[in-house]
């Protein structure tokens, strides 16, 4: 007999990351013991999750995150010697993690929120769910990093981060720009809307909605970041696309309020915004002036720029 072969150092690091997310998020179910003939149900305890809750050390917090951003990083890092560094791919496994882990300690999520290491999380989750919005079976990893990117941008804290110049040689897919991490933000959620993935139309409210958030802190947007939120309400502006679900309308209605959010409170350094909402103003009249013959007309047709259009029907259900 010969023994099995040993597991490889990657293959036990994935396997830890599923066990403690499962460790975090199962709920044991009550047992039925007899005690002097009668049935009594007894209440199990996840040991796992009340430890988790009861941590409150910045030290220990700082140490969950350091260890966190590492793994996240570890795949993107260039090193000048191949091979001199092993590669551990465990995205999933530790986005997963995280979520929990947060939504477990809300102690830890403030902790994330008030420090720089909410960026350091941010990029390689925005780099992880760029590359996986095409994929079908990475539907799950795209929507939990949908959802802390929802969760981080309704904290003030986190939308002044933003305005940090981003400077990383992650080679994340979306056009060359230089200026910040909110930047890279947009940029990353035109990527995901525009997409041709129909089980990530659920999400786009979820998205619009961190655009909304952040947008009163958001300083400077680049050119290029301001040409794809505009491309943005253009796309879901056409009468097609509201009346092809109820809910569309709400879409144009966070898009409009982040403009405005934009113009009120940052208009000072956001000059390119306003540069191209003048330059292409004609959509933003067309859409005033849409009525019920607008609807049924399919004469209707606005100016395009030479992007793609979405194919996407947003449809909740």
């Amino acid at each position: 007999l010969t023994s099995p072969p040993p597991i490889r150092f990657a293959v036990r690091l994935q396997l830890a990351g599923q066990f403690l997310g499962i460790a975090l998020d199962i709920t044991p179910a009550n047992q039925i013991t007899v005690v002097d003939g009668e049935e009594v149900e007894v209440e199990m305890r996840n040991v796992m999750r009340e430890f988790v809750e009861t941590i409150e050390s910045e030290e220990h917090f700082s140490f969950i995150t350091r260890g966190i951003c590492r793994l996240l990083t570890n795949p993107y890092e260039q090193t000048w010697m191949p091979n001199s560094q092993k590669r551990v791919e465990m995205t999933r496994e530790l986005v997963s993690f995280f979520w929990k882990l947060c939504d477990v300690n809300r102690k830890y999520l403030g902790h994330v929120l008030k420090s720089k290491d909410a960026l350091d999380l941010l990029v390689p989750i925005l780099h992880a769910i760029n590359e996986a919005r095409e994929d079908v079976s990475k539907v799950g990893l795209v929507q939990v990093g949908i959802y802390i990117i929802l969760m981080f941008s309704g904290e003030r804290n986190f939308a002044v981060l933003l305005n940090k110049p981003f400077t990383h040689a992650y080679p994340i897919d979306v056009p060359s720009f230089s200026g910040t991490h909110g930047d890279l933000l947009i940029l990353v959620i035109h990527n995901l809307m525009l997409g041709t993935n129909i089980r990530l139309t659920s999400l786009y409210e979820c998205l619009l909605t961190a655009v909304a958030n952040i947008s009163p802190y958001l300083k400077t947007l680049t050119l290029v970041a301001s040409n794809k939120l505009v491309h943005l309400f253009e796309v879901f502006s056409t009468p097609k696309f509201i009346l092809a679900n109820e809910t569309n309308h709400h879409l144009v209605f966070y898009l409009l309020e982040a403009f405005n959010n934009l113009i009120q409170y940052q208009f000072e350094g956001n000059t390119h915004l306003v540069y191209v909402l003048i330059r292409r103003r004609r959509i933003f009249y067309a859409f005033e002036q849409l009525s019920l013959s607008n609807f049924a007309d399919d004469s209707v047709v606005l100016e395009r720029d030479d992007e793609p259009q979405a194919s996407i029907i947003y449809s909740p259900e």
